[in-house]
């Protein structure tokens, strides 16, 4: 039995960490862009003993004597919940009003998909992500672009120093049925996985997608202040397993004692 206890503490501090380390990392990124709150979930691991109802010698008592072996982590899955829009001073930044990431191209020619909309404009006057991932769509901007003006069904006009504009492309969103499988890659990119589903791709404000805006941003849906709670709770946690492990490892030196 108390190998048990020292294995469920060591599972608590375990489980205390990771949930440290997911809450620290939502504080983090409380100011980027697009992000998405992780959010971390637990299940008990597996029990030993008697279980209720087991009958002995034709006796059935109503209870009986279960001993978990502690916790381990279920799954780190995100929270797509809307973050507020805030107006930006970038010249090409869209922000996702709704259901739907952006599709880019990833350096080996794989598609990722991201809510963040800071975009910029590369050498070949193309809209790119900061890490110079190429928007999916082909939005060529012409020579003298100094903004862009989109439409909330995602038509791209290029808009010149003088104020003459040109249309120059049709954006489309990605949605997916269960965002939450999708796979973080940092970078504010994710990638579909079979636990998401295959992405649904289609015009802006039809089919459930949500609309576009320019020179704006959507902001992280982090909560601080629930953020800040967990990080109270976590912390706790962490501590309270380290005391139990240390107080078992007292017993079993004391164990140990008595028997030499």
């Amino acid at each position: 039995m108390l190998y048990s206890a020292i294995s469920s503490s060591s599972t608590g501090i375990q489980a205390a960490s990771s949930f440290l380390d997911v809450t620290s990392n939502n504080v983090a990124n409380s100011n980027t862009p697009g992000y998405k709150t992780a959010q971390i979930t637990f299940q008990d691991l597996l029990y030993v003993g008697a279980p209720a109802g087991a009958s002995t010698a034709g006796i059935t008592p109503p209870g009986g004597i279960q001993v978990g072996n502690g916790v381990v982590v279920d799954s780190v899955s995100g929270q797509f919940t809307q973050g507020g829009l805030e107006q930006s001073k970038g010249n090409f930044d869209i922000a996702i009003n709704g259901e739907g990431f952006f599709s880019v191209v990833l350096p080996d020619g794989t598609t990722g998909y991201t809510r963040a909309g800071d975009f910029v404009v590369d050498n070949t006057g193309q809209l790119v992500t900061p890490d110079g991932f190429r928007l999916a769509g082909g939005i060529l901007l012409p020579a003298g672009t100094d903004s862009i003006s989109v439409a909330p069904n995602g038509v791209v006009t290029a808009v010149n120093e003088s104020g003459s504009t040109q249309v120059v492309g049709q954006l489309t969103l990605t949605r997916f049925l269960n965002p939450g499988g999708l796979l973080r890659l940092g970078d504010n990119t994710f990638t579909a996985t079979p636990a998401s589903g295959t992405g649904v791709t289609d015009t802006p404000s039809t089919n459930g997608l949500g609309t576009l805006t320019a020179g704006s941003l959507e902001q992280s849906n982090v909560d601080l202040t629930s953020e800040l709670v967990n990080l109270v709770i976590a912390q706790q946690a962490f501590q309270f397993n380290t005391q139990s492990l240390q107080v078992e490892s007292q017993v079993l030196q004391t164990t140990a004692d008595l028997i030499q």
